[in-house]
């Protein structure tokens, strides 16, 4: 199904990133031209920024409260990831020029590859869209699967309640099954018809946050597979540097050539720059978010005595929270070990077989080559796959610190 919709979402326009454009214009990250338009995307998200402001109000009743820990922790948890989910929309917003900019970039620069008549890169460009097509196939089913489980488990938890559990709740000695935990100045959320009205009210929030999750985390992952595969690109163009039909280059062609490849990768260090300043605020605040999220997960599956279906719940915070980060890491990792490895393209031109002049233009290209391409969480750590099995280390120490 999903694989369906994306397929129907190709524009021959974006090649590269036609599904996650339209999808970042629907859920209006990328404004309107109307002015209706964008004040209704800026209300939108605003209502869901509102709601995340709630849930912090009633983290604060619970805590002067003192109440139970595992509610106080179910809260924690999903209101860490609520605020990563207003702040990437957010900024998205606040950012929306430099955004505009860089996918303006990757389209056109992708255009201009997919006009190559080598075997060699466009076997390169087919190997990264078709991947990049699995992995959003992939991660919308999984993300719209976990929507769809935190909707509706409390209303199967509310299904399945004994007679005496419904007595309770009635009564006002037990809390009804809401999706989220948040404060509700005006409704009654514990009694009908309130708890209902409280219920759909969540399900929405809960939807429209899923949907500039995704849009944020796959225009995120897409476009580092695509610096990955532009870097790879790249390096496949100073392969070909003395290529020719003829015996041989002159200096003056071999300059041009080394000045047309400079420019390019001077402008790919710029949008890369550019990227990483838009990304690493974000990802600075999902790492530490990330970390406590994890450690409240495995401390409820573990000392928790709720039912199977609460748990199940708690699994799913705790997977959705670790793949996002391993997708960011991963794919952060793959980019900085590509860009280890691109100044080989020069050695592996006919380089020996150019002037002693060339020599000298080819090796102040192979200078210029050796900066590595690493996403950075903040001014802190990098994204690389060493700081996920750290954050992984660092949850676990948590955890056992609440445990003892």
């Amino acid at each position: 199904m999903v694989k369906t919709l994306t397929e129907r979402l190709e524009d021959p326009e974006r090649p590269f990133l036609g599904p996650h454009y339209w999808l970042t214009k629907k859920i209006g990250l990328f404004l309107p031209k109307s002015k209706l338009g964008i004040i209704t995307s800026y209300v939108i998200h605003e209502i869901v920024t509102y709601f995340v402001v709630t849930q912090y109000i009633e983290l604060y009743k619970l805590i002067v409260l003192k109440a139970d820990v595992d509610l106080l922790l179910f809260n924690v948890r999903s209101s860490m990831l609520s605020v990563v989910c207003i702040v990437k929309s957010n900024t998205f917003l606040y950012w929306q020029s430099k955004w505009h900019d860089l996918f303006e970039y990757v389209t056109e620069t992708d255009k201009f590859e997919r006009e190559t008549q080598d075997e060699v890169r466009a076997s390169i460009i087919n190997n990264y869209t078709k991947y990049c097509r699995r992995i959003t196939n992939v991660y919308w089913s999984f993300v719209i699967f976990t929507n769809f489980t935190v909707i509706f488990t409390p209303l199967m938890k509310y299904m399945t309640l004994s007679d005496e559990h419904l007595k309770a709740i009635e009564n006002g000695t037990e809390m009804f099954p809401h999706v989220f935990s948040a404060w509700t100045p005006f409704i009654d959320k514990e009694h009908s018809p309130g708890c209902w009205i409280t219920i759909l009210y969540h399900a929405i929030i809960c939807s429209l946050g899923t949907l500039m999750v995704i849009s944020y985390d796959m225009n995120v992952v897409v476009i580092m597979v695509f610096f990955g595969g532009k870097l790879l690109l790249f390096r496949e163009r100073c392969k070909q540097l003395f290529d020719s039909d003829e015996a041989g280059l002159s200096d003056e062609e071999v300059r041009n050539r080394i000045r047309d490849l400079h420019l390019t990768y001077v402008r790919l260090v710029k949008y890369f720059n550019l990227f990483n300043s838009l990304l690493s605020p974000v990802m600075f605040l999902y790492v530490v978010m990330c970390s406590l999220v994890l450690c409240a997960s495995i401390y409820q599956l573990t000392s928790s005595k709720d039912t199977m279906m609460t748990k199940f719940i708690m699994a799913q915070y705790f997977i959705f929270a670790s793949s996002q980060l391993f997708l960011f890491c991963w794919h952060s990792n793959d980019v900085l070990a590509i860009s280890e490895i691109i100044m080989y393209g020069p050695y592996e031109s006919e380089w020996w077989a150019a002037s002693v002049r060339q020599r000298k233009c080819v090796l102040l290209l192979i200078g210029q080559l050796r900066k590595d391409f690493i996403f950075t969480a903040g001014p802190f750590t990098d994204l690389t796959l060493s700081t996920f099995i750290a954050i992984l280390k660092g949850a676990y120490s948590y955890y056992t610190l609440l445990r003892d």
